[in-house]
């Protein structure tokens, strides 16, 4: 999805790092973590078709967070995020499949740890 008005990247790293902070600690953690790191891996890019895929992919993402958070409901356990087209999959390097594989596993290990905590 192509977004009309993209945000500058300080407002939409700032923005991504706000909405952490409706989720649950451990996901904010993992979340704030890698929005980091993504950030500070991509700040040297000069080409602007890559720039501007990061920052649609980012701010997509911006906005599929603020969708999950926004939703209240006491009874039921939110589920954050949501699954990846097989098309979209077909489309990573192996050095993105392997970093999403490990994005799960550290997901898993989070939940799990939150899961024991309470």
């Amino acid at each position: 999805m192509a977004h009309k008005n993209l945000l500058p990247p300080l407002t939409l790293y700032r923005q991504l790092l706000r909405v952490h902070r409706k989720l649950p600690p451990s996901l904010r953690l993992l979340g704030d973590d890698y929005v980091k790191s993504e950030f500070k891996r991509h700040k040297d890019i000069t080409n602007p078709i890559h720039i501007v895929g990061f920052l649609n992919e980012w701010q997509s993402y911006l906005e599929e967070i603020k969708k999950q958070t926004s939703i209240l409901v006491s009874s039921e356990e939110i589920k954050f995020g949501k699954k990846i087209k097989l098309e979209n999959l077909e489309k990573f390097s192996d050095q993105q499949l392997g970093q999403l594989y490990e994005l799960r596993n550290e997901t898993k290990v989070a939940i799990a740890r939150r899961k024991k905590s309470e």
